[in-house]
């Protein structure tokens, strides 16, 4: 049988959800399996719930929920030919692009091989004497924990040194993240095609810093030089890792993507609506 995966958190009613889909499973003979748990873990950055399925399972996600855990969905199938729903139950929603009341359109869309689909591209994070490497949807941040601290870094585009840097921390983000954290903190919005990081300081304590565009066939090299605390980077506010006084985070565009089925709106159709540039 056919299985599609269905991932959100219970606080969301993903399981009234999930069973408003008992009829669509009878009639196309799909099985829809739940990821469904009680809070954001940690542990689950970019695995599925261990219940012995494997992302080769599924032909598609259906990610119910806010941002966050279209975050997750989209870094569990990322490198797949996996098709995301982002069905929308959270506040913004800048990715979640499909209303729960759109769904059946989409999906019987889907089934049918009518639908579009979309293409987000992920960033690789490695740290110097790190093994892993781990996939960011939206941004990397390298800040200090606890209080308020400043940290310093020295950024480079390549083996090019491009300056120092102090502040509160600074943001890498992709052309998805822009709408995140980075356009908070005073970034600049990216359309999903431009093909380009935004390096944006957090608080610096010169003027002279501002968000940067560097395209992707280049690669970000940080070095952490001096934290007035423990230094660590957050990778799509959903994983922290502890830093170390001269350790090298190197950012570059990952060869994954993310497939995801598109919805009826525009990215600039959804900023008017999401950020309320008309009244």
């Amino acid at each position: 049988m056919r299985k599609i995966a269905v991932i959100g958190l219970k606080k969301n009613n993903v399981w009234d959800f999930f069973h408003s889909l008992e009829g669509y499973k009878k009639k196309y003979k799909i099985d829809f399996i739940p990821f469904i748990n009680s809070n954001k873990d940690k542990n689950l950055y970019d695995i599925l719930e261990d219940k012995g399925y494997k992302t080769s399972d599924f032909e598609a996600a259906v990610s119910v929920g806010g941002d966050g855990t279209f975050l997750y969905t989209s870094r569990v199938f990322a490198g797949t030919d996996v098709a995301i729903f982002g069905v929308n139950k959270g506040h913004l929603g800048f990715n979640t692009n499909i209303e729960e009341n759109e769904f059946e359109t989409y999906f019987i869309k889907y089934i049918e091989n009518k639908v579009n689909y979309t293409y987000k591209n992920l960033l690789d994070v490695s740290i110097e004497g790190d093994k892993s490497k781990y996939l960011v949807i939206n941004e990397g941040v390298i800040s200090v924990a606890g209080i308020s601290r400043t940290i310093k870094l020295k950024v480079y585009v390549g083996d090019v040194p491009i300056c120092d840097f102090r502040g509160d921390g600074l943001i890498v983000s992709s052309p998805t993240g822009s709408t995140a954290y980075n356009l908070s903190a005073g970034g600049p919005i990216l359309h999903p095609s431009v093909n380009a990081f935004v390096v944006s300081p957090i608080c610096p304590l010169t003027l002279a810093i501002r968000p940067y565009i560097i395209p992707f066939d280049e690669v970000i090299n940080i070095v952490v030089e001096d934290p007035s605390s423990q230094p660590q980077i957050t990778l799509d506010g959903q994983k922290i890792i502890n830093l170390k006084i001269g350790q090298k985070i190197i950012i570059k565009k990952s060869d994954k993507r993310v497939k995801i089925i598109k919805g009826s709106k525009t990215f600039s159709e959804i900023l008017k609506i999401k950020l309320g540039w008309m009244v």
